[in-house]
């Protein structure tokens, strides 16, 4: 399993190995997978598929990582398996760190699937000692710290400098509110907001601000920038109570200038005007973010904008996330 969870991170096929690693796991809407952070919690495939995509591109853009067996258990009754292991896990140029893994595997035609995998790091949390009385493990505090300390400067700027800007917005919200009435239309709003807060939040992402139906997001990463706007898309692609939701999304990537949380500038322009561009449903990417993301997340065919305001005409692609 680490064989093939690196070598996704390393090698140039990333497509390729990432939808190889996505066949170890059960299609069965119960598979679960559970990380360290308190977050972190998919269920079904779809959410498993968003969260891991996030992650090895995390892993990807910080050059990789590494993993140490150092002891393994298994156990096998008919159909169903168990295992756990430990070992060290080691992030790019990070200090190696210990890590625990168990899950649960079911036999399904001649292979293994998962149907429920857990990461764990055993950190001792004095905090919960002296609550509970005895010693508990917990490793939230060293990741902050961890990442505070050695990835990035802020919440949103990636190791380079650059931060991914992305604009959502409600396409038609005018004649949405004059066909549901006010109190509906605020009823929508909330459900809309707590989507886009919560994949923002799952992504590692910062909601820079909201006005009425749009949204203003900021990435570290372009990777988990373009997880995030596809988690999104799929949450509104049912719609909200038969209503039909269409969310228009532009991602522009640079370095933009910074003030007390907020970004400004021409690169934060461009995404704006790229999201003002995108039809409902879709996720319009410019050419930058497009030679960021190195072909690990499908593209259609360039389509040359002009945008207004600026010079220039602008190759932009759109995400095929269905």
């Amino acid at each position: 399993m680490f064989e093939m969870l690196k070598s996704i991170t390393t090698e140039d096929n990333f497509d390729e190995k990432f939808r190889e690693g996505l066949d170890a796991f059960s299609k069965d809407p119960g598979a679960l997978s559970i990380g360290t952070a308190p977050g972190e919690w998919w269920r079904g495939p779809d959410a498993i598929e968003a969260s891991g995509l996030m992650q090895l591109m995390e892993f990807r853009e910080l050059g990789g990582f590494d993993v140490e067996v150092q002891e393994i258990w298994g156990y096998q009754e008919g159909s169903v398996g168990w295992f756990a292991c430990q070992g060290l896990f080691k992030i790019g140029a990070l200090t190696p760190a210990p890590l625990r893994v168990n899950g649960i595997v079911h036999q399904e035609g001649l292979h293994w699937k998962f149907v429920h995998l857990q990461f764990s790091q055993p950190v001792d949390s004095p905090e919960v000692e002296l609550v509970l009385g005895r010693p508990m493990t917990s490793v939230v505090d060293d990741i902050v710290e961890l990442v505070k300390d050695n990835i990035m400067p802020s919440a949103a700027v990636g190791a380079d400098g650059s931060v991914s800007i992305m604009f959502t917005d409600i396409e038609g919200s005018t004649s949405l509110l004059e066909s549901l009435g006010e109190s509906r239309w605020l009823e929508l709003l909330h459900w809309h907001d707590g989507i886009i807060r919560l994949q923002t939040g799952v992504f590692g992402g910062v909601v820079v601000k909201g006005q009425g139906d749009g949204f203003m997001l900021a990435f570290p990463a372009v990777g988990t920038a373009a997880a995030c706007a596809m988690a999104i898309q799929r949450a509104f692609d049912s719609g909200w109570n038969g209503v039909d939701v269409p969310i228009r999304i532009g991602i522009h990537s640079g370095n933009a200038e910074s003030e007390n949380g907020d970004y400004f500038g021409r690169e934060v322009v461009v995404a704006a005007r790229v999201s003002g561009e995108a039809a409902g449903g879709e996720i319009l990417v410019t050419e930058e973010v497009q030679k960021r993301l190195g072909g690990t997340i499908p593209l259609k065919s360039a389509r040359i904008i002009s945008l207004r305001g600026l010079t220039g005409e602008f190759p932009t692609f759109s995400v095929m996330w269905k």
